[in-house]
C-alpha cells in the first residue's frame, strides 16, 4: 500500500493519468470538484472518494487550497 498527499493551488492542474491500482481519496481541506469517468462530484472536507484501477480522473475547479490524503492498494502500490 502506498499512501501520500496531492496539495493544488487554486488554478492548479491536476496532472494524474489512470493508475494501475485501485485508489481512496480523503478530502482533508480545500473544495472544488473530483471528476470520475466523466462525472463530476462537489468535494469538501471530510469526504472519501473510490476510484477504480484504470478509470480517468482529476481534481478541479478549486477555490482554496486542496489537501487530498491518498491510497493506493494493489501490486503497483
Amino acid at each position: 500500500m502506498a499512501v501520500g498527499v496531492i496539495f493544488l493551488k487554486p488554478g492548479e492542474n491536476d496532472t494524474q493519468d489512470p493508475h494501475d491500482s485501485d485508489e481512496i481519496y480523503y478530502i482533508l481541506d480545500g473544495n472544488g470538484f473530483l471528476e470520475i469517468n466523466d462525472e463530476s462530484y462537489r468535494i469538501k472536507k471530510g469526504q472519501i472518494y473510490f476510484v477504480a484501477k484504470d478509470v480517468p480522473h482529476h481534481f478541479y475547479g478549486n477555490t482554496k487550497n486542496l489537501s487530498v490524503l491518498y491510497f493506493f492498494g494493489g501490486s503497483s502500490s
